[in-house]
Formats: C-alpha cells, structure tokens, sequence
C-alpha cells in the first residue's frame, strides 16, 4: 500500500513539473526599459523608464543571462548606476535572461519597440503592441533590414502571429528602418 501511494505521488509530481517547465519555456519574453541604479553578480536593481518617482524594482539574474553593452558582450560590472538598460524576462517572471545596455550608441531602446505581426502588405506593417492590445502601422523603408531568426529575410516571410521587435526612424516613429523576427531562436536581439 506505501509502494503504491508513493508511486502515485512520484507520478503526479513529475506530471506537475513536466508542465510546469513546458509552460515555463512557452512564456512569451517580455522587454521593458528603464535605468541601472545597482547590478551585482546576481542582481539588478532598476527603475522603469516613463515613471516619474523613480520607483526601483529588482531582478534576479538568470545564471545565463546575455548582457551587452552598445551591442557588444559585457559583464555585469560594466553597467554603471545611470546606464539605459532593456530587460527581457519570461512571462510574469521576474529574472532576467538578458539585459540591454547603452553608453554611447544613440541607435538604442527608445527608437525600438516589440510586438507581433498582424499583417504586412506591400510597404505597409500593420502590428500589436508587445502586450497585444494596440494595433498601429509602419510603412517599410526602402532600405528596411528584414532578419527572421537572426538571418536576412525578405517582408513576405513575416507571418501573422510572429513576434518583432521593429526599429523606427528617430524623427518619424512610423517609419520602420529595420525587423527582427523570431520563429524559433529565443535568443533574437539587435546585436
């Protein structure tokens, strides 16, 4: 009778954590952007750009976190307190898989902005907000660099339902100069 109770429950808890690693790894990545105030080996304390009072919040880091700085690979260390930063975590949670950093490179976070393909036609990106509430519209620049996966791809490969991240013109936010896609790769970013 013991055997019997302790095969199920071994059974129900492998069953628990099977769905909860898969639907772990489903979470749709969520960036936001702000500034560094501190950043340890482990930790980054941070406050939300657009917020006024400067409330500070916190993540814990992932132990492989992907940090960069102006594009390039850094350590933790090199994010100096004032550093602009766009975190990405996993859904609600709230470590940080990898962190954005910019020190001089103008071409950054608030000229970018996340979301999902709702249709393209022709020269015209019609995309939700990274929440998926908003719907707005780009019109394609000539000279638009379209990635899907980290690999040159052409507008008609961009599906319905694929995640972007879309880099507009500093002057005219509707005017898209460059699409990042991800199908399967995780790991897309402007690096």
């Amino acid at each position: 009778m013991i055997f019997r109770i302790s095969t199920f429950a071994s059974v129900a808890l492998a069953m628990f954590l099977s769905v909860t690693l898969v639907s772990a790894k489903d979470a749709e990545d969520v960036t936001h952007e702000g500034t560094v105030v501190s950043i340890g080996s482990n930790k980054l304390v941070m406050t939300l750009k657009g917020i006024k009072d400067g409330k500070e919040h916190s993540h814990k880091l992932a132990a492989d976190a992907k940090l960069t700085l102006d594009g390039k690979p850094c350590k933790a260390a090199e994010l100096k307190a004032g550093t602009r930063i766009r975190v990405t975590t996993r859904g609600a949670d709230t470590v940080a898989h990898r962190i954005e950093g910019l020190n001089k490179n103008a071409d950054f976070a608030l000229n970018h902005h996340d979301g999902k393909v709702i249709s393209i036609t022709g020269n015209k990106l019609v995309m939700t907000d990274a929440q998926g509430r908003d719907n707005h519209t780009h019109t394609l620049m000539t000279s638009v660099r379209i990635t899907c996966d980290g690999k040159t791809c052409k507008s008609s490969d961009l599906k319905a339902g694929m995640k972007i991240r879309v880099t507009v013109e500093n002057d005219d936010p509707h005017s898209a100069t460059q699409i990042e896609a991800i199908d399967k790769n995780r790991d897309f970013a402007s690096i």
